[in-house]
């Protein structure tokens, strides 16, 4: 770098500045002048002509320099023009102009913290927001299943029209056929999974437990293209009865929790349901279909027909399919469709089951929180744009202060692209700074969104801040950097700056800046609006499911889960059972034993089981006829959902019978009773009281309505129950069981007590679960709490962002009508008056987004239609409640400037002009 120096000081010598001061600029046209120099040789100019033509620029300077002095101390460095924002209109940009003007960027930052600070975070919270919840639609919805091809695989389902059953599950013998008849599809296969009631007992590795088991069939995993992380596959033949089937695939997690990932472990043996299985191989590690927690997979068909009938009527298997290259989602319906109609057309059970439904397997995994996560990802983008929003209006503000730095780069030759060029790296490191910072947030936001979910959130393993998500926010983070800039860079454009440097750079500002201000945060404030309007619906909504009758009490109910094994315990109830236990030769002996011991256990107020709890289990579906109901030939008989539970059941969850519920004599050897619920009894006894009743249950079984219950919510909090018959696990058994105690105390102290008890009449029993109802109601409400929660905080931070935004525009208004306002008092207006008018003017604005925001939250609110209970996408209270409370803090937004103009002294303020 040349030494301009001398020259400069001699220019600025009249000035008297400060040492300090001088060398500032100094230093700032030194590089300037240096800059144009070099400039100069490069256009082909030798040396002295260069240096005389640089000196020249001089004269400009000495123009210029009292208008530099006058410049504020703290921000003279950052508005005089600098070596790399003045690069001529002919020369070519490089990376170390780049560089350059970054640092020049951060320089100015440094200058001015408060702005930095609120840009920085306002950004932070959007781009956060924003990449926190596009981590959790790419890692659910986006990203392709971890399988070979996963767009040609589909969940097949047997479909009855007439009882309107469109995805029902497929029994053997039709997977069978299926599996036979295919052309177009190149493999099926099908496997029974229930969270909670498929599993396998463990024993010979320390205390009994109970193991989460798929049952899968020849097909499945060769439809997945799944390959074994250790080991291998089972064959075909190892699936199938007759075959060596007692073998067993481990799941990569419970390979590497029980096994410490030995790969010894593979060849070896373990004891499942008393018989010794092989264990063929691991499962990899991304394998998390049907479910993430599964322990491990065993062939269906070591499932005994005592257990679950391989017959066409039982229908419990779920089916996936891989079409063939080429082959859609229409080819393989229409393949299902012709073999299905051929089944229903050779056997009489298929009779009504003549379809199939057809859905892609990414849909049906990741169904359930479709609607709410496209609902979460529009709301956080309104977030975005309101963040957009308030740091362009803090652009704006500083464009009007750097009115006079903007001249002197004008004057000096920076070009209006040069300008643009400086502003916009300007934006973008802000907004870089913002995404960096955002990406902090997001991590810690991502972890509390999946511990929030509560396990209900499909995929969720796969939901991680990866390459994707990283990408996706940079390339947020540099949109939001030019959208932010545009407004300020228009403004430089558009503006007068001839004038600046004369007053006080008013001249870039005026009645065209104002507007664009103020259009704004209309729109701010009809964001605001609409994101306000979703989080008051979903709240309203959640409370309507808090609200929610569940049917029983769960407060110190504590359930204990474990799987009775027939073949280990068909033997009399022993000698010491009490007297009260009718003599069985069942493994209900065991069943009835055991719930008696936990009755007797002190701090236990009352005891029963149950084969599915509520939230825990959707019971079976069984087929009955109301008495002297004649079905047309080739109709199924009504199905109605079955629950089999203890006597005792009813009171010690707290439901409410009409009639009465089990006792101990309904036994197998007494007359088949059931209970129904309110739906069943008005749905098929209208206007009738059902207790006394009878229908017919399968085979034409006669069964007397002893009691009927208050609707019990058995699969979700919003789903309304469904017709429901309860039967008594002694007259119709199975071996799934769940005790449910009441307790004194808090539930799960007494969860070892039971333990112990179940141990004390077999030592052998695995226990599956342990859990408090209150817990499974919790489960219950943690998709709805989660997407209420998220749009609440997106709510308030929108209204938040609002009344900031409306305070600061208010503020900037009255600064810059100072003089007016001075002028007003000092002609005799009232400062009530001067209050009047500045809240007048913010409401005003306030009021236009508003009316906005509900038109636009109207439109908008119909995708929240099917995550909403109990209210309407377009419930009036909503939308005039939050009308109102968007009023009150506008109202409170425009009062504090209000009040400081109200107190301007006008005497101050026009010597100040």
């Amino acid at each position: 770098m040349r030494d301009w120096s001398a020259q400069l000081r001699a220019r600025l010598a009249p000035l008297n500045l400060a040492p300090g001061r001088e060398a500032e600029i100094v230093e700032e046209l030194s590089r300037h002048l240096d800059e144009h120099y070099r400039d100069l040789i490069a256009s082909g100019l030798d040396p002295r002509e260069a240096e005389r033509a640089a000196l020249s620029e001089l004269n400009r300077v000495e123009f210029l320099v009292p208008q530099l002095a006058s410049l504020p101390r703290a921000h003279e460095r950052q508005r005089v023009l600098s070596l790399q924002d003045n690069i001529p209109s002919g020369r070519r940009w490089t990376v170390s102009d780049l560089v350059q003007d970054v640092r020049y960027a951060l320089r100015r930052l440094r200058s001015a913290p408060v702005f930095a600070v609120t840009a920085i975070l306002t950004l932070a919270l959007g781009i956060g927001a924003n990449t926190a919840i596009f981590s959790l639609v790419h890692g659910v919805l986006l990203r392709p299943l971890p399988f070979p091809d996963p767009d040609r695989l589909y969940a097949l389902y047997s479909a009855n029209k007439t009882a309107d059953s469109l995805r029902a599950p497929v029994s053997p013998p039709d997977l069978d056929d299926w599996r036979s008849q295919r052309r177009s599809i190149e493999d099926l296969g099908g496997y029974f999974y229930a969270e909670g009631s498929t599993g396998v007992n463990l024993t010979g590795r320390g205390s009994p437990r109970r193991l989460s088991a798929v049952f899968v069939t020849p097909g499945f995993l060769s439809t997945l293209g799944v390959q074994a992380a250790k080991g291998r596959l089972p064959r075909e033949d190892e699936l199938v009865r007759g075959g060596k089937d007692t073998v067993v695939l481990l799941t990569h997690g419970f390979w590497s929790r029980e096994f410490g990932g030995s790969e010894s472990i593979v060849g070896s043996s373990l004891t499942l349901n008393d018989k010794p299985y092989d264990v063929i191989g691991v499962l990899p590690l991304n394998l998390r279909f049907p479910e993430g927690d599964i322990d491990v997979m065993v062939p269906h068909s070591t499932i005994p027909d005592s257990a679950v009938p391989r017959i066409r009527p039982v229908r419990v298997l779920s089916v996936v399919a891989r079409a063939k290259p080429g082959v859609g989602a229409d080819g393989v319906r229409a393949e299902m469709q012709a073999i299905t109609s051929r089944l229903a057309a050779q056997y009489p059970e298929d009779r009504a089951w003549d379809g199939a439904t057809v859905v892609p397997l990414a849909e049906v995994i990741t169904g359930p929180v479709q609607a709410g996560l496209r609902v979460l990802l529009g709301a956080v983008g309104f977030v975005l744009l309101m963040a957009c929003v308030n740091v362009t209006n803090l652009q704006l503000a500083r464009v009007m202060g750097r009115a006079r730095e903007i001249a002197v780069r004008v004057a000096l030759g920076s070009g209006r692209a040069r300008l643009i060029q400086l502003l916009l790296v300007e934006s973008i490191v802000v907004a870089a700074i913002g995404g960096i910072a955002g990406l902090v947030l997001a991590t810690f936001g991502v972890r509390s969104l999946l511990a929030l979910s509560a396990g209900q959130l499909p995929r969720a393993s796969e939901v991680s801040l990866d390459t994707t998500v990283l990408l996706f926010a940079a390339g947020v983070s540099l949109a939001v950097g030019v959208a932010v800039g545009l407004a300020p860079i228009w403004r430089v454009l558009r503006g007068d700056l001839s004038g600046a440097l004369r007053d006080n750079g008013r001249s870039v500002a005026g009645a065209s800046h104002n507007r664009l201000r103020r259009t704004l945060l209309v729109a701010e404030v009809a964001f605001a609006m609409m994101l306000v309007v979703g989080a008051g619906l979903m709240s309203r909504s959640f409370l309507a499911l808090l609200a929610v009758d569940t049917g029983f009490k769960p407060d110190h109910l504590l359930a204990v889960q474990f799987t009775i094994d027939g073949d280990r315990h068909s033997r009399p109830v022993p000698a010491t059972a009490p007297a009260t236990s009718p003599s069985r030769s069942t493994f209900t002996g065991y069943y009835s034993e055991v719930i008696e011991a936990v009755r007797r256990l002190p701090g236990i107020e009352s005891a029963a089981a149950v084969k599915d709890p509520p939230f825990r289990g959707n019971g079976e579906r069984n087929s009955f006829l109301l008495p002297g109901q004649v079905l047309p030939a080739g109709e199924d008989p009504p199905t109605a959902t079955t629950i089999h539970v203890s006597d005792g059941y009813f009171r010690t969850i707290g439901a409410r019978v009409d009639g009465r519920e089990f006792v101990p004599t309904d036994t197998a050897g007494a007359p088949l009773v059931v209970v129904i619920n309110q739906t069943f009894a008005r749905t098929y006894f209208p206007g009738d009281r059902a207790v006394g009743k009878r229908i017919l249950l399968s085979r034409n079984v006669p069964a007397e309505i002893v009691g009927v219950i208050d609707d019990i919510r058995q699969v979700a909090m919003a789903e309304p129950a469904k017709p429901t018959m309860y039967l008594h696990n002694l007259q119709n058994s199975r071996s799934k069981t769940t005790i449910v105690a009441r307790t004194k105390g808090a539930p799960l102290e007494m969860a070892d007590a039971i333990r112990r008890t179940i141990w004390s009449i077999d030592k052998d029993q695995p226990i599956s679960a342990v859990f408090t109802f209150d817990d499974a109601v919790g489960r219950a409400m943690a998709r709805p709490r989660l997407l209420t929660v998220l749009l609440g905080a997106f709510g308030i931070l929108g209204l938040g962002l609002g009344a900031i935004g409306l305070y600061g525009v208010v503020a900037a208004l009255v600064g810059e009508r100072r003089r007016e306002i001075g002028v007003r008092l000092a002609l005799g207006a009232e400062p009530r008056q001067v209050l009047t008018m500045v809240i007048r003017s913010g409401l005003t604005l306030a009021l236009t987004g508003v009316v906005i925001g509900l038109a636009g939250a109207f439109v908008l609110s119909r995708f929240l239609d099917s995550v909403l209970y109990g209210i309407g996408p377009a419930d009036p209270l909503t939308f005039g409640g939050t009308a109102g409370l968007f009023v009150l803090t506008a109202l409170a937004a425009s009062w504090l400037p209000a009040r400081r103009a109200a107190k301007l002294n006008p005497v101050e303020t026009l010597a100040a002009e």
